[in-house]
């Protein structure tokens, strides 16, 4: 569902004996993907650093993966699960290798168990299994599959279509027969016939309206303040999200570099060079997009912090950065690093 899942790499790349074209190579990096210019005077998108919204964070730092976990996990617990799964999604690419994106699989078949995904609800389970045999949440995984392998995970059309045509020779012939209607947009909605459960759905609520409360109609199905009922398909939730989020920051890696051959043996790098890549998911232009690239040292202490102009991200656009520190103690003190996207729509 997610619209880019090219992993994330969350490791500082440390390469020694790197030559010094590594750092023309990232200048010139930067310089191409520095497109934009400052812009000057207030902006009610202004946020407290001056640059507009915040799109998105990446950082190195594994306390980061707990903390996205963390509100995940609040969100599947309040029932959210439609728009907890793009959230989940970002955490398994986003943090490949750390423990947060294996527990997040956990929560992803549970989310996607709960809105008749089956298939997928399976997919992430055995993943989650598979990753974290003795994790904590494998008894309750294993329980969700063998009630997801006890049922058909998939309904061929004829089956689908002859389960309807009996479940509307019932509605025909006991109108109010609402057990019988749910039944039926449950069935088209497992079967991803989204149009038809949002139709059967919208008869519902104009018959029962106080149905609009119950958790699963909620989770699938819209309202607005002029009565128009919008269908809350995977493709839709995803779309929203995307819309809400719409600057990532992916592939960021960090590396040493400036050490010459015929240095001693004590002599240390001297630059800590961070890249990554930008991408607007949205369907609408970013404007004065930028990366505010941090170095920290132990503590959380701050070494340096830099900014890299982007300019505007057309819809689906991606857009390399880079940028070098040299401002340090000591460079292998650099403990992790983080980059921050903002922009103004």
């Amino acid at each position: 569902m997610t619209l880019f899942t090219i992993p994330r790499n969350e490791q500082i790349a440390l390469n020694r004996g790197v030559p010094l074209v590594c750092v023309a190579v990232c200048i010139v990096s930067a310089v191409l993907g520095c497109a934009g210019t400052d812009s000057s005077g207030d902006d009610r998108w202004a946020s407290p650093m001056g640059r507009g919204p915040v799109g998105a964070t990446h950082s190195s730092d594994p306390a980061t993966a707990a903390k996205e976990l963390a509100v995940a996990r609040r969100m599947v617990r309040a029932g959210e699960f439609s728009l907890v799964i793009p959230r989940l999604q970002q955490i398994v690419s986003k943090y490949p290798g750390d423990s947060a994106a294996i527990e997040a699989r956990y929560y992803l078949g549970r989310s996607y168990y709960a809105v008749g995904a089956y298939n997928d609800a399976l997919r992430y389970l055995n993943e989650y299994i598979e990753l974290a045999p003795a994790g904590e949440h494998v008894d309750a995984g294993r329980e969700y599959i063998a009630q997801l392998t006890d049922r058909p995970l998939d309904v061929t059309p004829t089956e689908l279509e002859t389960k309807a045509a009996a479940l509307q020779s019932v509605i025909e012939e006991e109108p109010e027969n609402i057990a019988a209607r749910l039944e039926l947009a449950n069935l088209y909605w497992d079967g991803s016939k989204y149009d038809n459960a949002g139709a059967v759905y919208e008869e519902l609520l104009r018959r029962w309206p106080r149905l609009e409360s119950d958790p699963v109609v909620q989770r699938r199905i819209e309202r607005d303040e002029s009565g128009e009922i919008t269908v809350l398909t995977p493709r839709e939730v995803e779309r929203r999200h995307r819309e809400a989020e719409p600057l990532v920051i992916y592939n960021v890696s960090a590396f040493r570099s400036g050490r010459f051959e015929g240095w001693p043996a004590t002599a240390h790098e001297r630059y800590y060079n961070v890249t990554g890549q930008a991408v607007n998911q949205s369907q609408q232009p970013l404007h004065d997009v930028r990366v505010v690239v941090t170095i920290y040292g132990f503590g959380h202490m701050v070494y340096d912090t830099k900014t890299v102009n982007l300019g505007t991200l057309r819809p689906g656009e991606v857009r390399a950065f880079s940028t070098q520190f040299s401002q340090f103690d000591n460079i292998y003190n650099i403990t992790r690093h983080e980059c921050v996207g903002t922009f103004r729509r």
